[in-house]
């Protein structure tokens, strides 16, 4: 019977090339040598055009915020403008500048969302939906891939928001 390390030795012979991964375990007290796949999205995504449709469908959820922030802004400049020559603004009431923008921070804010979110399920869910089950992944990878893309943040937000575009019975947590 041969040493553990004499073993291994004997192993090493049958390694696989530089950069594969092999995993031993002892089964019925002998070392057996078995090839070793860590999940493929754990590091993130490493296939250009998946990440491309990603990188897209993000931007296009980012490209939702600027019309609400730009009328927002110039709504608020004039109805400052409105206010200061109605004569309602002066410097003892300077609390109706940001009382005022308070209110439309809100609004702003949930103007995007609606926006993001109407987008979101009319053409991104039913894509990703559409990758994930040409691809079969499991939507808690692609979940965790997403998460590894900080520039991927709008989409992720939206998918843990919306919940995940799946809908199978292997994954009835994720039925709506």
């Amino acid at each position: 019977m041969l040493s553990p390390f004499e073993e291994l030795e004997f192993l090493a012979d049958y390694l696989p090339e530089e950069g594969e991964s092999v995993l031993v375990s002892r089964q019925s007290g002998e070392l057996v040598c078995e090839p070793f796949h860590p999940e493929a999205l754990r590091e993130g995504i490493t296939d250009p055009r998946l990440y491309g449709i990603l990188v897209h469908a993000n931007e296009r959820l980012n490209a939702l915020g600027a019309m609400p922030i730009w009328v927002t802004a110039i709504g608020f400049f004039w109805t400052c403008v409105g206010l200061a020559n109605a004569g309602q603004l002066k410097w003892s009431s300077w609390y109706l500048v940001p009382g005022l923008a308070l209110l439309l921070l809100p609004a702003c804010i949930g103007w995007i969302r609606m926006r993001q979110h109407r987008l979101f399920n009319t053409e991104i869910r039913p894509l990703l939906e559409g990758v994930l089950r040409v691809r079969r992944l499991d939507p808690h990878a692609f979940l965790a891939a997403v998460r590894q893309h900080e520039e991927l943040r709008t989409l992720m937000d939206e998918l843990v928001r919306r919940n995940l575009p799946v809908r199978s019975q292997t994954h009835p947590e994720m039925l709506p």
